[in-house]
């Protein structure tokens, strides 16, 4: 019954380890929801190791809401969807979680940073952490804004194709010909700086029957000396629903 509400008008009552929330509020929270879900599923699939923590840390005006919780529940959701074989949904990613002796935590902070309110997921596995960081700029425009720390802005959605390189002339060139000689389309570039290396996430259009071809374009990619790292992320139109991939 708690999903069946959570579906058909956006409250949820009665759910183990799940505050009420209001349908107003619910709605109100809606797009932190699916940044929240697409931030986690972005972490989670930027490596393959056990998950063993969470962290959730909100900012700005954000942090001034009393009923946060619920985007913990969806940043889990995303993080464990692409791991576990059986629906994860925000109403029971807490309990799937606390199965699997994965803690989460959540944090509030008053700093300053570059937007009016900014969510950040953190999470921990046995290869170590990932880092990325993401706000909302209107209801349907949702932006991933940082990466290990490092600065980059790039629409959350579809599939994208995300890269950790050294910081030197002609990778971008490089990688774009790659992907186009695998004719993959690249429908946006965006790229980030930091001391210790660049960072780079390209928004591709995928074609679902043909999945291998970037993943052929990726395989090449990962061949480039002046790349560390490249995963593909791919995200879901239902994120922040109480509906499996």
């Amino acid at each position: 019954m708690t999903v069946r509400d959570f579906l058909r008008d956006g409250t949820v009552r009665n759910a183990v380890n799940f505050p009420a929330i209001a349908s107003d509020e619910m709605r109100r929270l809606q797009p932190w929801i699916r940044l929240a879900d697409n931030l986690g599923t972005v972490a989670a699939q930027m490596g393959h190791a056990r998950v063993e923590w969470i962290g959730v840390r909100y900012y700005g005006a954000l942090a001034e809401s009393r009923t946060l919780e619920v985007l913990a529940a969806s940043a889990a959701a995303g993080i464990l969807r692409p791991i576990l074989s059986g629906g994860v949904s925000i109403v029971n990613a807490r309990a799937a979680a606390r199965e699997r002796a994965i803690e989460i935590m959540e944090s509030r902070s008053t700093r300053r940073r570059d937007y009016t309110s900014l969510l950040s997921i953190q999470l921990r596995s046995s290869d170590g952490e990932r880092w990325v960081e993401g706000t909302v700029f209107e209801p349907t425009s949702l932006r991933l804004v940082s990466i290990r720390g490092i600065s980059v802005e790039a629409p959350l959605e579809g599939t994208m194709l995300m890269l950790a390189n050294d910081d030197q002339p002609g990778v971008i060139g490089e990688v774009g010909t790659i992907l186009g000689r695998h004719r993959v389309n690249i429908a946006s570039f965006a790229l980030g700086r930091g001391e210790h290396g660049a960072v780079g996430v390209v928004n591709v259009d995928e074609d679902p029957g043909a999945a291998s071809v970037l993943e052929e374009a990726v395989q090449e990619i990962r061949r480039v000396p002046a790349i560390r790292e490249a995963f593909i992320v791919r995200l879901s139109e239902a994120a922040g629903r109480s509906d499996s991939r």
